[in-house]
């Protein structure tokens, strides 16, 4: 299982569906078949824990919430001119 957003070098997979794992990005890309038998009930288990852990590395590193903040004080600046494009 791969830690979400720890380093560039982790991949899994599960089924024929690839998750590469990135510091800015989680790639996720082919298919699966989730069969209703035991491989089917595995490899629904082993979506479900990775969608928990990246959803954790959301709340955890509160990426969302810091950059409004960010980017909401460098457009909130009263005293800066910002050339008209239509002029």
């Amino acid at each position: 299982m791969i830690e979400p957003f720890a380093n560039d070098h982790q991949s899994m997979q599960i089924g024929d569906l690839v998750i590469e794992n990135q510091k800015d990005k989680i790639i996720i890309y082919g298919d699966i078949d989730l069969t209703f038998d035991e491989l089917g009930y595995a490899q629904a288990q082993q979506l479900y824990e990775l969608s928990g852990k990246i959803v954790q590395a959301f709340a955890d590193k509160n990426l969302y919430s810091k950059n409004d903040a960010e980017s909401k004080e460098n457009d909130d600046q009263l005293d800066k001119d910002i050339d008209n494009p239509f002029l």
